[in-house]
């Protein structure tokens, strides 16, 4: 949908993270794809004005940042009418408020996509965007990947009823280094998979949506 969206051109993706940061190598792999990376120095990428004003003037269309900065970038002209808008705004990292979200999906050209993952699924788990929902959502999981929400007892719970999300699939890490104790108490049994599957508990409170 990004590149049909964009024409089927070849896209420019700006690198706002880290390499210190494991969510990194992401934009590195568009150019697996024939596309354009800008890898952005420190100064450029934490100066919100500077930095909405270097998408617009190098007509990037991709850009991959907490929802926080992303609300700091809107604000200093990202979406302004009569520029350049990126046509994907990935977002991570945090809850994403709902100003936000309506902001993405109802400016024309743009697509919101909300990538959520702790480290310990090496990294991304849900994945939902403005077309997907019309408020903010964590999405759905990604490929080889389950998602459970379950009650204090280990048990699912009905659409709509607030429950602790836990994870299995291919991504998931194999505990925490020299820490036996803690890696038992997150990385616990998986009831509804193989005999010895696992499953990781991630503390964060979601709801199944009809």
């Amino acid at each position: 949908p990004v590149v049909a969206s964009a024409g089927g051109r070849r896209l420019r993706i700006a690198h706002t993270v880290s390499f210190s940061f494991d969510m990194s190598w992401e934009e590195l792999l568009w150019l697996v794809e024939g596309h354009e990376v800008h890898v952005l120095d420190e100064a450029l990428r934490r100066d919100t004005q500077r930095l909405a004003d270097y998408c617009a003037e190098q007509a990037v269309d991709v850009i991959n940042v907490t929802p926080s900065y992303a609300q700091a970038l809107v604000e200093c002209g990202l979406l302004d009418e009569g520029r350049h808008r990126p046509v994907l705004v990935l977002l991570g990292g945090e809850a994403v408020a709902e100003t936000l979200w309506s902001k993405l999906r109802d400016t024309p050209g743009v697509l919101g996509y909300n990538l959520y993952g702790p480290t310990e699924y090496t990294i991304n788990t849900l994945g939902g965007g403005t077309l997907d929902s019309a408020t903010a959502t964590v999405g759905r999981p990604i490929w080889n990947t389950v998602a459970h929400v379950l009650d204090t007892h280990l048990r699912p719970v009905p659409v709509g009823v607030p429950g602790e999300l836990y994870v299995s699939g291919v991504g998931l890490a194999r505990g925490y280094l020299k820490r036996p104790g803690l890696t038992a108490e997150r990385f616990v049994a998986d009831p509804f998979g193989e005999p010895g599957g696992r499953m990781y508990r991630t503390g964060d409170v979601v709801r199944w949506r009809a």
